[in-house]
């Protein structure tokens, strides 16, 4: 059902979550104002929706429309923003907030709460804010939708993403301001609330991390070691598995502080340890923060490498605060005078601005009648058909909420549990396998797709992976030829798969197909250009199974090499990747005689090991320096 007739939808959700009309609107609109959309006499915004539809819980009730393009345009950039500040490039993060209020944030109340909130989060984060200042602007921002909430007394409202997200930032200024039982208070409501969500698996397990963090810091500013280690520990490791790289590193520092305190001094050293030099392999101030920290409020004993890594400076950013005189609206617009910019219209777009015709888009997806259909607003596509069509015009699509079914949510839920939990046994993969299977069938091209390549990683010969990788890949691109890579238009599915392939040649009779695969890669990224938010989907497995190919083929000169030929801050994005990355980018530099970038290079590695739950990986790598070029690492 199409956005722009989400009269429906809308009104279905509010009765379904047995609301009236003032309930449901307070803070987003005027009753009156949903009344004429449930009315069918408005349109609504993209995000006006979202926070509506979030407001009920109904959690299939989404799908990506805007009332023009440059609603489109701070939509995703605000998704930008999310992924630098998870990444902590935080120049970055800034630079993109500020286009979105050149903007003026498309003109809709529920976007410049969003930047609001990012602003404050990216204030945090540069460790040079003040909390005064970041917990009132946190407040006021709230408030655009929640102008009478009572902070000691929300567990029992319908909140959306946001407002969560506002509230567990709240709480933790809270605490830097020493309102501790306020802190204390939000947490248990926040901890209390969220597991009987409605929200996307992967979407609560974020929030629930986060608020998390705030209550280990909580227990550790009232003296409760004991407690905050219980929390934490277990939080990290499922940050680990779960590959949640932004909190995984804060995870495992406060676990290391929690340690200290309770004076189990070894243990404190792994886990702090870990956290720092991860931190610093990826540039973040994160590790100035935390050394700085141990100097000024613990006895830690600062040893090793430790002293001497070069600082990672803090950097100010002018703060932003709340304009109660900024002129927006609540995200309704008159429905027989505005078009809503569609998902439709949008793909049209992209593909025109990128000069790419409608058969190299569609081809192996849909025909060029329904893809004209799509542009022309007639005919709305699935969702998975949605999310390729959108990354072969270089945009990643699966960062859209969607109006999906219950099949939909079904797959993508199972889809990451099979694929994101690397611990499980055998027979537990097995069976979220299975239930993909009986859910889906051969027609379903792209989830048939998706299905396929899961099953390939469970295959132990390089030949076999190949072949199934290969058929997967031939669904949607039938006639591919890898020399003629930059002629086609690719989704993330099949990047992924390509970068599978090229993988596994490294362990065939045809090695050198690995390196022509990986180059070709490369130079269709070069040519086409992807978003950061695509690149960052696929390009940091790209870069360390390039790097591991070229090492395990003896290439040793091409692996140093490697760093002028990648953008790294994107490889940086993943940080598992990245300490695989540099497991074998530290050999080569050993191999190629430069033993103190190989140093610096494997200590960094040690400690992502150590981070992801991986310590095979940092013992051996710890052996191998020794064996071979007699390096000690000093960690």
């Amino acid at each position: 059902m199409p956005v722009h007739n989400a009269n429906l939808l809308i009104k279905e959700a509010r009765i379904k979550a047995g609301l009236t009309q003032e309930q449901f609107s307070e803070g987003i609109c005027t009753p009156q104002a949903l009344s004429r959309i449930e009315n069918g006499k408005a349109n609504v915004s993209h995000v006006t929706f979202q926070t509506l539809m979030d407001r009920a819980g109904a959690q299939y009730g989404r799908y990506p429309v805007f009332n023009c393009r440059d609603g489109f345009e701070c939509f995703y950039s605000l998704k930008r923003v999310r992924l630098y500040l998870d990444a902590w490039q935080l120049q970055h993060a800034y630079d993109e907030l500020n286009r979105s209020e050149e903007k003026n944030w498309a003109d809709n109340k529920l976007y410049y709460q969003e930047w609001l909130l990012l602003h404050c989060r990216l204030q945090h984060l540069s460790g040079c804010c003040s909390h005064q200042q970041n917990y009132d602007t946190l407040l006021d921002a709230l408030r655009i939708t929640r102008p009478d909430i009572d902070l000691a007394d929300f567990r029992r409202l319908l909140l959306s993403q946001n407002e969560i997200q506002l509230l567990t930032l709240i709480s933790l200024e809270a605490l830097y301001l020493n309102r501790i039982d306020l802190c204390g208070q939000m947490c248990i409501q926040l901890n209390a609330y969220l597991p009987d969500s409605n929200f996307a698996v992967i979407e609560k397990e974020r929030m629930q991390t986060d608020s998390s963090i705030v209550y280990i810091k909580y227990l550790i500013s009232t003296g409760d070691y004991s407690t905050a280690l219980k929390l934490s520990d277990p939080c990290r490791k499922k940050a680990a598995v779960n590959a949640y790289d932004a909190p995984l590193i804060e995870l495992t520092f406060l676990t290391g502080l929690c340690c200290h305190y309770l004076k189990d001094f070894s243990l404190a050293d792994t886990h702090i340890k870990a956290a720092f030099y991860s931190a610093q392999a990826i540039e973040s101030c994160y590790a100035t923060l935390c050394r700085d920290y141990l100097r000024a409020e613990t006895d830690y004993r600062i040893t090793g490498s430790m002293k001497d890594f070069p600082t990672v400076p803090l950097t100010a950013y002018p703060a932003k605060v709340f304009q109660s005189a900024v002129q927006i609206t609540d995200g309704f617009y008159d429905a027989d005078i505005n078009c809503p910019y569609t998902l439709g219209k949008l793909i049209q777009d992209l593909r025109l601005e990128q000069n790419v015709s409608q058969q190299i888009l569609c081809h192996g997806l849909c025909s060029k009648s329904k893809l004209s259909k799509i542009e022309n607003d007639t005919l709305q596509p699935d969702v998975a058909l949605a999310a390729a069509l959108l990354q072969r015009l270089g945009i990643s699509g699966k960062i859209f909420p969607y109006w999906g079914n219950q099949k939909d949510a079904e797959f993508y839920d199972l889809y990451f549990k099979a694929a994101h939990v690397r611990t499980m046994p055998k027979e537990t993969f097995e069976n979220y396998y299975s239930k993909i299977e009986n859910l889906i069938n051969k027609h379903e091209t792209l989830y048939y797709q998706e299905y396929l390549v899961l099953g390939a990683f469970h295959l132990e010969s390089p030949d076999e992976k190949i072949c199934r990788l290969t058929e997967a890949l031939l669904l949607t691109q039938p006639d591919f030829d890898i020399h003629q890579i930059c002629k086609h238009r690719l989704t993330c599915e099949e990047l992924t798969i390509l970068n599978n392939i090229a993988h596994e040649y490294r362990r065939t009779k045809d090695s050198h197909l690995s390196s022509l695969y990986f180059l070709q890669i490369l130079a269709y990224i070069h040519k086409t250009k992807p978003d950061i938010l695509l690149q960052a989907k696929f390009l940091p497995i790209t870069g360390y199974m390039y790097c591991h190919s070229l090492y395990i083929l003896e290439f040793y000169r091409e692996t140093v090499a490697l760093p002028a030929s990648l953008d790294m801050s994107i490889i940086k994005y993943f940080i598992n990747s990245f300490g695989i990355f540099l497991f074998c980018y530290s050999q080569a530099l050993g191999e190629c005689s430069r033993y103190q970038e190989a140093h610096i290079a494997a200590i960094q590695s040690y400690a992502i090991s150590i981070l992801t739950e991986r310590p095979q990986n940092a013992s051996a790598l710890k052996r191998y320096l020794y064996e071979d070029f007699a390096i000690e690492l000093e960690y």
